[in-house]
């Protein structure tokens, strides 16, 4: 019994103290976020983010400032994230921004800037790891790309001279950082001059594409599993159509994210989030796709959002996180029904006033209001039926609300 006693205590002692803090990445191409398709995408998104819940949420295609609030305070929660600054872009005549969101509870944003190329702009942000000792420097430098789509005439080329933007800022990265790029590629083969190049061994941060599956990715069903676009098999409203033939998102880790025991890559993780590998150059509703991993209601709410899949993975660390017990009630609420009819009145978990403003559900500023309490009834008999979303806020939040006004 003693000796069994040992054995025991000798494993707990050496694998006991092994348990790892799992953080999980997601990057998505949104399509022109949010009237690319003319409809409220606002719900599709919830959805798909409260799905998986990502803790680094990295996206392209956003539209404007409203939009980019849109996704922290309503398709995320203010409550337990936060976002790098919305920035239109500063390279070439390209409207749509990407953008950054994070736990806040795991990470805060210590730096945020861009690199500009003569197509859009590389965004470039460093995360710090939220530990509970404070000799733990844990950084994470974060590009979020979208590189030029198409496969004609010098499409190639440009993508890699955006590429070189960013291996060109690489040596700016402290040795003891750990680096993810990720994004809309735009790559049909790991033969392309960009995929190389990103991948090359002499740059100055080594990147690797976990899944390590090279080849010509494009109409090719050997990759069926891990292709991200499209997810529409016919073209419609900006959904590109084809089905899923290609290979356009990526989430690339550097060296030590392969092997650091501090922070790590949880191998088998990167996935095309909503892809069961079963079809190819079919819509993801299609009967085809269904398996055992993506449910037909996650595929639904994919096919409705974007004609891109999100790519995810998982990374793991033993480090103690400084974690503050997450608040998922949110601070500021509507009283009574939804939809609304004659007005409502707003629910604050604090006392003092707050200050809203309505938009409709292309971004567009409606009213403000000022100096509103909860027993303050705010009249809308008079508005036009419609989806209207409400950015409430006080001293200390922020939310966005969304409603519908019946006639």
């Amino acid at each position: 019994m003693k000796f069994y006693l040992y054995i025991l205590g000798i494993f707990l002692l050496t694998f006991g103290t092994e348990a790892q803090t799992q953080l999980k990445l997601m990057s998505y191409n949104l399509l022109q976020y949010p009237s690319g398709t003319g409809g409220d995408r606002s719900d599709e998104l919830y959805y798909i983010l409260h799905r998986y819940q990502p803790d680094i949420f990295m996206a392209c295609e956003i539209e404007n400032n409203t939009a980019a609030d849109e996704i922290l305070y309503y398709c995320l929660s203010a409550q337990n994230y936060a976002a790098a600054s919305f920035s239109y872009n500063h390279s070439g005549n390209y409207y749509l921004q990407q953008m950054l969101y994070y736990n806040k509870q795991k990470f805060d944003l210590v730096n945020e800037t861009y690199l500009t190329t003569y197509v859009r702009d590389i965004n470039h942000y460093t995360l710090k790891l939220k530990s509970d000792n404070p000799a733990d420097n844990i950084y994470l430098d974060v590009y979020v790309v979208h590189l030029k789509a198409g496969n004609y005439n010098n499409d190639p080329q440009i993508r890699d001279d955006m590429v070189q933007v960013l291996i060109n800022d690489l040596p700016n990265i402290p040795a003891d950082h750990f680096v993810i790029v990720a994004g809309d590629f735009n790559l049909y083969s790991a033969n392309e001059p960009a995929y190389q190049d990103l991948l090359d061994s002499g740059n100055a941060v080594v990147l690797n594409d976990p899944v390590n599956r090279p080849g010509y990715w494009h109409n090719n069903a050997n990759f069926k599993d891990i292709m991200t676009q499209s997810t529409h098999a016919v073209s419609s409203n900006n959904f590109v159509g084809g089905g899923l033939d290609d290979r356009f998102d990526f989430i690339l880790l550097s060296d030590n994210l392969m092997s650091s025991p501090v922070l790590h890559y949880l191998g088998g993780s990167y996935a095309a989030f909503g892809n069961n590998g079963t079809c190819f150059n079919s819509s993801i509703i299609s009967p085809d796709c269904q398996g055992p991993t993506y449910d037909d209601t996650l595929r639904q709410h994919l096919y409705n959002m974007s004609d891109h899949l999100p790519v995810v993975l998982t990374l793991e660390t033993p480090v103690s996180l400084d974690v503050d017990d997450a608040n998922d009630e949110p601070a500021f609420r509507l009283a009574g029904a939804n939809p609304v009819h004659s007005g409502f009145r707003i629910v604050s978990a604090t006392k003092g006033p707050v200050e809203f403003s309505v938009y409709d559900t292309t971004g567009q500023l409606i009213k403000t209001f000022e100096n509103y309490h909860n027993s303050d009834f705010v009249n809308v008999s008079d508005w036009p039926a419609g989806v209207y979303l409400l950015k409430v806020k006080d001293v200390k939040n922020q939310q966005l609300i969304k409603f519908v006004k019946a006639n």
